[in-house]
């Protein structure tokens, strides 16, 4: 083995800044004694030295470029702690058979500024925090133990060009190791496919940069290179004679294309990745040795598409940040893997390493997985330069190193096959530096892969844009949109040059999942399926980036910025993911699942059903998989069958004729069809679903609310009359209900206190997306409204005994809205309510109109017919589809790490709450109705007063939300940008009817 880890357990001391740090550690003599230990790799503020910060976009120090030591307010957390300092120290040997070698060593991440010591000797300095430095160590060394010092400060001037949206950390938080090399050495390799898409043949082109750590040329040397196709074959050998090699790190020398026949091609359905064995020989005898993935594809701009291998791409995407709840920024392969599993179940098929560089690992599990990656370079400036020409604009003082980060970025990844495209950066505003950074990534990249910068389209081979609406897309579609910023900032020619410019249009970051998000993502996808102009895009982003309150007791819960102290910081804005940082998916996973499916059915006919199923994918017939439908009858499994296989081949579509299947018009029927896959693979079983669809076959047909209730028992109904109250009684229960509200303030059954404190509610724990673009304000009238009106009028109308019928009327004082409730208790104790509001024309939209009740806390199961099992609403039901489910209380709530609006479902038939005594409270639409529903174990208010979830204690009753409708939840960004028009509650007209009903499970309920 030629490489040693030096991971592990290091000698470690923290300084709060450099004035203070033990300037000597690094010698032999010093003395350490006392020391802590630090793991590496680890961030050290999460292994409890200093403050982990997290900042957007302010820089967390005074910001004077290029200096980090001036003072700044000292409100910040770095008025104390200015720019603290880790010192490390580790042992280690050398093998015995690496004599004769050059030692390597090999720091994948440290953060931000590093030198390095080894044996008292000072090795070199690195900065650039998410590209590996390599120092040749060979003369320091000495036999037996060898002390390695390290120093890291978490702020140098390269920090203006990593002004990054996430937590600031520093430390070794990547893997640490030493190699052996031999004294001539191919310092870098790459394997570059062509690849000829007429007639799918290839070729390779070797290029190599070597070394000679000797004072002399070096001459004999052979390339020998062995092509590997993907099923293991060996299918070509070659040697090829190198030139002498002179002394020192040579330039990169191209050898003769080595020709192939019929290549392969790669795509994400099918990562189909060549094997180059590269062999360095000395007079026959092998001293050096790589293996090199190759893919063979070809990704292009062509008019006003992206092409991958001569096929339209649509770009399903997400933006990633590296993030543990653990470390921060050290991942674990086992969370990448995972990432990846969650990531190809749910259709992503590309990823922007948002924005940085990642772990090698990364690209490695990409290339196996068959995710494309957007390498991104570590360059970023948005506390200065976002929409500006500074920083580094076009300034020559911080050119060459955006250049050479750049150009570092491109040597290290370009062999990866999952690479298909690069990006210069993020949020650094426009300038000549960006044209040189194209120009050393095009010279560095014989590929010549597409390049992306959404602040400066001039210098990139597409259009971008941060967060553009629905409604802006269809404007650029007619060339008649507006270039802007992601909060409206102005643009011009010099930035994204003449407009219109008939490319391709690549949405680097949008639909910002922040929060109860992602709201009509469906009909961003129907647009872009719609155009080949929209390439599609990088959902912003895919984990939460959110710490563990406590790294030893995970089910404490997490935290986000500001909860440690640290200041500057913009709070909960880093809880924008996907999924959480436990990779637990959030329920807006579901419907990108859902809508990023590359497979689209539709009904097109009936007598006999006809479908349509169009085929998303680049390469890959759906006849791969097993087709079938389901059909339910009232939400219950009704009958299945197995399909013919669908023989739709790629980018294509066909109509299938379905079997007779009868429909009993007199209840309703929903039908699903299903492609399940039909073997194994590495990130799902055979019989998971890979793609789906839902149809309602006949309407719903439901009994009225007086229907509902059971007739024919000959039970009188009790009613008693106070000042206060009416009550309603029969067998076994009671209804009351106060005069001064109208509305029942209790439900009994046999003594036992059922359901309390009926109200009208239009308001909702604000979502992070209300408090971007200020709902408190814009609709704030009616979060008191439901307790701010006048009873015009409240009647008790007695029908024949078996029917007690309560009429109010009311007047909402601050809004004019009207009114009427019906109340129908009927003789076997079941409830009707019936009301509708009418909401004058000028008076704001309003979050949602419904009732709010509590209930016995025993009833905490959950059984419905409606949207799930997870939670949705209007803007996001896509993925949800219609069926009985059932859940706990405590799982049909949603622990978003900022506690707002959760758990709803929409379209709701019916709902049970039962206990565990087999008796279920159940409530039901009438009519043609359906209705949203909503339960918690604690009270709205106790949400709107929690900033963290784990704040929520459960109360002693379960609320439970009604509604006839609530807005959507919006995503389009969360600073500013609204639900969209479609998903609001506009005022006019609203009516909602359900019945109320207790019973055992065994009955008819």
């Amino acid at each position: 083995m030629w490489v040693k880890s030096l991971n592990g357990k290091w000698q470690f001391h923290w300084s709060p800044d450099p004035q203070s740090r033990p300037v000597d550690f690094y010698k032999p003599g010093f003395d350490r004694n006392g020391w802590a230990s630090i793991d590496v790799p680890s961030t050290i503020e999460r292994q409890g030295f200093g403050i982990p910060l997290y900042t957007n976009s302010v820089y967390p120090f005074k910001a004077n470029p290029p200096f980090v030591m001036d003072e700044p307010d000292p409100k910040f957390t770095t008025y104390k702690q200015r720019n603290p300092v880790g010192s490390y120290c580790k042992t280690f040997m050398v093998p015995g058979g690496w004599k004769g070698k050059r030692i390597i060593l090999h720091l994948a991440g440290a953060s931000s500024g590093t030198f390095v010591w080894v044996n008292g000797q000072k090795i070199g300095y690195s900065q650039d925090s998410r590209l590996p430095a390599e120092f040749d160590i060979t003369h320091a060394l000495v036999q037996g133990e060898n002390l390695l010092a390290v120093e890291t400060y978490k702020y140098c001037d390269g920090s203006y060009l990593e002004d990054q949206d996430y937590w600031r950390l520093s430390g070794l938080f990547r893997d640490v190791f030493i190699r052996a090399v031999p004294a001539v050495t191919l310092w870098d390799v790459y394997a570059q496919p062509v690849v000829n898409l007429q007639n799918e043949t290839g070729s390779l082109i070797l290029h190599y940069s070597a070394a000679n750590f000797t004072r002399k040329e070096k001459d004999g040397y052979t390339l020998s290179a062995s092509v590997y196709t993907p099923q293991g074959k060996e299918l070509k050998t070659k040697e090829f004679k190198i030139s002498p090699i002179p002394s020192g790190f040579n330039k990169e020398v191209s050898l003769e294309a080595l020709n192939l026949e019929n290549v392969q091609l790669w795509y994400t359905e099918n990562p189909l990745q060549y094997l180059v064995l590269l062999e360095l020989k000395q007079k026959g005898k092998t001293i050096e040795a790589y293996k090199l993935p190759v893919a063979f594809r070809k990704i292009e701009v062509v008019g006003n598409a992206i092409l991958l291998n001569g096929r339209r791409l649509k770009v399903r995407g997400v933006n990633r940040h590296e993030f543990s709840p653990d470390q921060g920024w050290t991942i674990s392969k086992e969370e990448m893997i995972r990432d990846l599993e969650l990531m190809q179940q749910a259709h992503v098929n590309f990823v922007r390493n948002a924005h940085y560089p990642n772990d090698p690992r990364w690209y490695e599990l990409c290339d196996r997985y068959g995710i494309m990656v957007m390498d991104e370079a570590n360059v970023e400036s948005h506390g200065l330069s976002y929409h500006k020409r500074v920083l580094p604009g076009d300034s020559p003082d911080w050119e060459d190193a955006c250049v050479d980060r750049m150009k570092r970025m491109v040597i290290r990844s370009r062999q990866f096959p999952c690479i298909t495209m690069w990006s210069l950066g993020n949020e650094a505003g426009y300038g000549n530096t960006f044209k040189k950074m194209r120009e050393v990534a095009l010279a560095s990249d014989p590929e010549r892969r597409l390049i992306q910068y959404a602040d400066m389209n001039r210098v990139a081979d597409m259009d971008s844009q941060t967060y553009p609406t629905i409604a802006w897309l269809k404007q650029h579609l007619q060339g008649k949109a507006v270039r802007k910023g992601e909060r409206g900032e102005s643009s011009n020619e010099e930035q994204h040059g003449k407009y219109p410019s008939g490319r391709p249009f690549l949405m680097n970051e949008y639909a910002h999942a922040m929060g109860n998000s992602l709201g009509n993502f469906n009909d961003y996808w129907q647009l872009i399926y719609e155009n080949d102009m929209l390439a599609g895009g990088f959902v912003w982003d895919w984990v939460d980036q959110a710490l563990w309150k406590n790294r030893n007791s995970p089910q404490e819960g997490f935290l986000y910025g500001g909860d440690f102290g640290d200041f500057p910081t913009d709070k909960n804005f880093c809880i924008n993911g996907l999924i959480g940082a436990d990779r637990f998916p959030h329920p807006h996973y579901y419907e990108l699942k859902k809508v990023y499916q590359p497979v689209a059915f539709k009904l097109v006919g009936k007598s006999p059903w006809v479908l349509e199923v169009t085929n998303h994918q680049l390469s890959g017939n759906l006849s791969d998989y097993d087709f079938r439908y389901i059909l339910l009858e009232n939400g219950n499994p009704f009958s299945e069958a197995n399909l013919a296989p669908a023989d739709v081949a790629p980018l294509s579509e066909m109509r299938i004729n379905l079997p007779d299947i009868s429909c009993d018009t007199a209840k309703e029927y929903f039908l699903t069809v299903q492609l399940l896959y039909r073997k194994d693979n590495l990130w799902a079983k055979r019989g998971d679903v890979f793609a789906w669809e839902q149809f309602q076959l006949t309407s719903p047909v439901r009994a009225d609310k007086q229907k509902s209730a059971m007739a024919g028992q000959n039970i009188k109904l009790q009613t008693m009359e106070t000042a206060e109250s009416f009550a309603v009684s029969g067998d076994g229960f009671s209804v009351k209900l106060n005069k001064s509200t109208g509305m029942i303030s209790e439900y009994q059954k046999n003594e036992k206190v059922l359901i309390e404190g009926v109200h009208f509610n239009f308001w909702r724990a604000l979502t992070d997306n209300d408090k971007g673009w200020k709902v408190d304000k814009k609709m704030g009238i009616w979060e008191g409204e439901a307790e701010n009106y006048q009873l015009l009028s409240v009647r008790l109308n007695e029908s024949a005994g078996d029917v007690q019928e309560v009429n109010s009327r009311y007047l909402f004082k601050a809004t004019k809205a009207e009114l009427e409730l019906q109340t129908l208790i009927y003789q076997d104790g079941t409830v009707g309510l019936d009301y509708r509001i009418s909401i004058p024309e000028q008076v704001p939209d309003v979050p949602r109109i419904g009732l709010q009740f509590t209930i016995n806390p025993d009833f905490n199961d959950i059984e419905w017919y409606g949207r799930g099992p997870h939670e949705n609403y209007v803007d996001r039901q896509t993925g949800a589809a219609i069926g009985i489910y059932r859940s706990t209380i405590g799982d049909f709530t949603t622990p978003y790490v900022r506690p707002q609006e959760n758990a709803n479902r929409c379209d709701i038939r019916w709902m049970k709450f039962m206990n565990a005594g087999n008796q279920a409270l159940c409530f039901e639409a009438t009519g043609s109705r359906v209705f949203s529903a909503s339960a918690w174990p604690y009270s709205r208010e106790m949400i709107t007063g929690a900033n963290h979830n784990f704040e929520l204690k459960n109360d002693k009753k379960i609320t439970v939300n009604i509604d006839a409708a609530q807005m959507g939840v919006g995503g389009d960004n969360s600073w500013g940008l609204p639900v969209n028009d479609s998903y609001l509650l506009r005022p006019g007209v609203y009516r909602n009817s359900f019945i109320i009903k207790f019973g055992s499970l065994s009955s008819s309920l």
